[in-house]
């Protein structure tokens, strides 16, 4: 089985992605973890490595063409979390998160221990430039379209244990 799960910032889709493949006992993929990874390699930090992105589309390329749709077609077993997972592995069941903006954004404030405003500067950044790009390589228009997934869930007041548990009751049907 593959699973593939969608969430913008905060909507807690690492979390459950790793809760997910804990209890499935498969293995955890997550881009967002690669593209950090590559960033820190070139010295970047997350919003100067999406405007690299954003004028230099090998990077994007690179990471979805090769790495995500590599591996999807070569292995299965896994949790895939991941803003085009869905998109490039196309056999996976597709969970889309989903949650409040203004909770999401004060998530990703206690995760990180900074400030609101500063969050919400630097997730609006991140996500016109993820949409332009993914638009422009991709012809993505709406990337968290609910059509595009098997489920959906609201995370908004939900607890993530619950969440894992409606994705495995999913799963198992």
């Amino acid at each position: 089985m593959k699973i593939t799960i969608f969430g913008l910032a905060g909507t807690g889709k690492s979390t459950t992605a790793r809760l997910i493949s804990e209890k499935l006992g498969y293995q955890y993929m997550s881009t967002g973890n690669i593209f950090r990874s590559i960033a820190k390699e070139h010295g970047m930090t997350l919003n100067e490595f999406e405007a690299l992105c954003e004028s230099n589309e090998k990077y994007d390329k690179e990471l979805d063409e090769l790495r995500v749709t590599k591996y999807g077609k070569e292995n299965d077993n896994f949790v895939f979390e991941s803003r085009l997972a869905w998109h490039f592995i196309p056999d996976s069941i597709k969970i889309r998160l989903y949650c409040n903006d203004e909770e999401r954004l004060q998530r990703v404030a206690y995760r990180e221990d900074k400030k609101i405003d500063v969050v919400r500067f630097e997730t609006e950044y991140r996500e016109n430039s993820m949409r332009k790009r993914y638009k422009n390589l991709y012809n993505i228009e709406n990337l968290d379209n609910p059509d595009n997934f098997d489920l959906n869930i609201d995370t908004t007041n939900n607890s993530l244990e619950k969440v894992a548990q409606i994705i495995l009751d999913f799963i198992k049907k």
